[in-house]
């Protein structure tokens, strides 16, 4: 059980832990007690740390490695670390700022990453502003690289204000161009202090206005990450899964992206951008005419690569919009967010006075230290299964077989986009999902697969969040059945206009992203999978509207394939067999088991289960459809790459093919 001390560091790591304080896996905080520092492994939020987390290192053993003038072997932080280490090693690593937890005579010691004050760490006049803010209640570290040099100058500047004032040194440490670091015995204390700094630099910011940002332009923004998304999530990934791509054309990226800003021609501001967004990001300059937008990009990513000797992270049109990519959703996000955030922090500094990017040694020395490497290492969630780094659009995915499939291919690895008309249904199911398999993992988008209008901001939205899609499904259906003489022309009409419409206007607006996708990695093939039904393969008495538009849908399924093989795409059906348990034909007021039994279709059928045992014992297999069992049909088709143009049943043996 944890003591009251390591509770009190715990409440207020989860107070100060989220992205106004600290992003992903930065940000520290330790212990002391009986000679023994407790410190957060590298790698783990300060917003979910937990008592058992922390590492315990005996306090005497690193004092002695960072007085030491003996030289080591390799780097000195892991030195001491490996020396101090209380107990088995178990894999976690403590973090890299180990030193000057241990010099700290407090025993609660915080290190953050606030927005706010790092406006004034990160700030050419740091001194002057700390100075008129707080006086000597802070004490000012100018940057150096960091480990033992870091804890080294952090002990010298605390000695040397205590020299000049006479009293200890305070609880308040600011970082140029890292950070702050706040100390104290007592959980209020600490949690004054923190609050002391970021209201006093908070309230300065907002003493001066901040300068206007430029006018959005949604159709350009749209148009550009059209063309320029699909394209970067193969250039960014020259080998496997393409990259998940997203993007920000905020306010606060037009404004402070224009060329010339500080950071994006000159340096970042802190190590973690570094470690997990890069140095610089790649500028991509456009005109007005974006013809030439895709030749532009890659002449761009061509000299980066050629300067920096490696592909960007973050890409730039300057004054429009930002993309960065990783292997995942979450990485991704997170390297965007950090570079926004830097973005924050350089548009306040200016308020304030005048940015101050770190210099390229700075800069180099954090690129080549093996322990932000190994922080780096930790971030971000590695996807197994069939469908592993894969990004899958479902139709019609807030129930029945689209939900079972968007489930499933989340559980395969994949993240998956729930499109439906009922968004706060595909919400919390895609909410349920990322809670389960990781953030970012299933995102939920409205859609009315027959509108024109719907479709084109579904994927625009889609292309902001991932870049673009390998795995399109077209799931969305209805049925209404009755005799050819009683269908009213409006239920007609609607199956006409979701299952046959809706189809050929997905498979319009999602082809050009996976051509694109195809032109940047040749080696890649992408998948249209439409979800017809046996009722394609076969005639269905008193249900005619229905089977006429799926006979339609394996019509453009078969010309869709010979259209788009050259732009690497597989174009397929599956036909289910029924699903007895969706809401296609369970629903209480509009399932097919109360429209079959009112239109008389199962002869003698005076009860909704008599309609249910009619059709199970249709399959010889003695059951109805699963949503797994389509799902394991879907697999085989995408890992089937000689395969386009197919309707494959799953029907139990009730449609074989002949």
């Amino acid at each position: 059980m944890s003591d009251p001390l390591t509770e009190a560091l715990i409440r207020v790591c989860h107070r100060f832990g989220g992205p106004e304080f600290a992003r992903a896996g930065g940000g520290n905080a330790s212990v002391k007690r009986d000679g023994v520092l407790r410190i957060k492994p590298s790698g783990t939020a300060l917003a979910t740390l937990r008592a058992e987390d922390l590492v315990p290192l005996k306090i005497d053993v690193l004092l002695e490695a960072l007085r030491s003038s003996e030289p080591v072997e390799g780097d000195p932080v892991i030195w001491a670390a490996q020396r101090a280490r209380l107990g088995p090693a178990d894999g976690r690593r403590p973090s890299v700022e180990i030193l000057f937890h241990a010099l700290l005579p407090e025993a609660l010691v915080l290190h953050l990453h606030p927005l706010a004050a790092n406006a004034l760490t990160c700030n050419q006049e740091a001194h002057q502003l700390a100075a008129r803010l707080f006086g000597d209640e802070a004490v000012v570290v100018d940057y150096i690289d960091p480990g033992v040099p870091l804890a080294r100058l952090i002990d010298q500047a605390r000695r040397d204000h205590s020299a000049r004032t006479g009293q200890p040194a305070p609880g308040i440490t600011l970082l140029r161009n890292h950070g702050v670091i706040v100390a104290a015995d007592s959980e209020a204390e600490l949690i004054r202090l923190v609050e002391h700094l970021t209201d006093a630099v908070t309230a300065a910011i907002a003493a001066v206005p901040a300068p206007p940002a430029p006018p959005a332009d949604p159709a350009r923004s749209a148009a550009v990450t059209g063309i320029l998304a699909p394209l970067l999530r193969g250039w960014l990934s020259p080998q496997g899964a393409l990259a998940q791509v997203t993007s920000d054309g905020s306010e606060l990226v037009r404004s402070e992206t224009r060329v010339g800003w500080p950071m994006v021609s000159q340096g970042p501001l802190i190590p973690d951008q570094i470690v997990y967004a890069g140095a610089l990001p790649c500028l991509v300059e456009l005109p007005d005419d974006l013809s030439r937008a895709a030749d532009l990009t890659r002449a761009a990513l061509d000299a980066y690569q050629e300067r920096h000797h490696r592909l960007p992270t973050l890409v730039v049109v300057p004054g429009l919009v930002a993309y960065a990519a990783g292997a995942d959703w979450a990485t991704a996000r997170n390297s965007l967010e950090i570079f926004t955030d830097a973005l924050r922090v350089s548009r306040d500094a200016d308020r304030l006075g005048q940015t101050r990017t770190m210099a390229p040694e700075e800069v180099e020395f954090i690129e080549q230290w093996e322990a932000e490497a190994y922080r780096k290492g930790l971030t971000g969630r590695h996807q197994s299964g069939r469908l592993a780094g894969q990004v899958a659009v479902v139709t019609g995915a807030a129930q029945g077989f689209g939900l079972g499939l968007a489930t499933a291919a989340v559980a395969a690895g994949a993240h998956v986009v729930l499109a439906d008309l009922n968004l706060e249904r595909a919400s919390a199911e895609a909410a349920r999902l990322s809670a389960q398999y990781g953030p970012g993992r299933a995102q939920a988008v409205l859609l009315d697969v027959s509108d024109e209008a719907s479709q084109a901001a579904a994927w625009a939205q889609i292309l902001s969040w991932y870049g673009g899609v390998d795995l399109f499904v077209s799931n969305a259906g209805v049925a209404r059945a009755g005799a050819v003489t009683e269908l009213t022309l409006a239920d007609f009409d609607l199956v006409t206009a979701i299952n046959y419409r809706g189809y050929f206007l997905g498979v319009r607006a999602v082809a050009p992203i996976m051509a694109a996708q195809h032109r940047a990695r040749p080696d890649r093939l992408f998948d249209i999978v439409e979800i017809n039904s046996k009722s394609g393969l076969a005639g269905s008495k008193r249900n005619f509207a229905y089977a006429g538009s799926k006979f339609g849908g394996i019509g453009l399924t078969q010309s869709f394939a010979l259209e788009l093989v050259e732009s690497g795409i597989k174009v397929n059906a599956i036909c289910p067999g029924n699903f007895l348990d969706g809401p296609l034909w369970s629903d209480p007021e509009r399932g097919l088991f109360v429209q079959y039994l009112q239109a008389g279709k199962v002869p003698g059928a005076t009860s909704l289960a008599e309609v249910r045992a009619y059709y199970e014992a249709k399959a010889p297999m003695g059951r109805g459809c699963l949503p797994e069992d389509v799902a394991e049909a879907l697999f085989y088709i995408v890992a089937q790459q000689y395969e386009t143009g197919q309707a494959i049943p799953v029907t139990g043996g009730q449609i074989m093919m002949s």
